[in-house]
């Protein structure tokens, strides 16, 4: 299985924090049907660490969770929350325009 990242951000923050960016960045959850939100011309994706741990099963929850957390520490990802109900937890993420501008190199010329 191919899994493409983003070579710099694996770089900095770890194989497991690329592959999470990527995911959410290619827009993966739209074929298991997570929810997207666009807020003032900012597109919010629900997307929770054992979600993520199913989309990519070679990392566990731990792994996605703490990828998740160094993106969000690293100014790459913004967190809101933007559920209904009080009980749920579930963060939606966001790129930051410094997570926008890493996104934009991709790992594609590699040989």
């Amino acid at each position: 299985m191919y899994q493409p990242m983003n070579v710099e951000l694996a770089t900095k923050l770890g194989m497991s924090a690329a592959i999470a960016a990527q995911c959410l960045y290619d827009g993966i959850e739209e074929a298991f049907e997570a929810e997207v939100e666009d807020v003032k011309g900012t597109t919010w994706i629900r997307m929770g660490h054992r979600t993520l741990s199913l989309l990519v099963p070679y990392l566990t929850p731990h792994m996605t969770k703490s990828a998740l957390r160094r993106l969000v520490e690293a100014g790459i990802l913004r967190t809101f929350d933007l559920n209904e109900n009080p009980f749920d937890h579930t963060y939606w993420y966001a790129f930051t325009a410094y997570g926008e501008s890493l996104m934009q190199v991709t790992g594609e010329d590699v040989n």
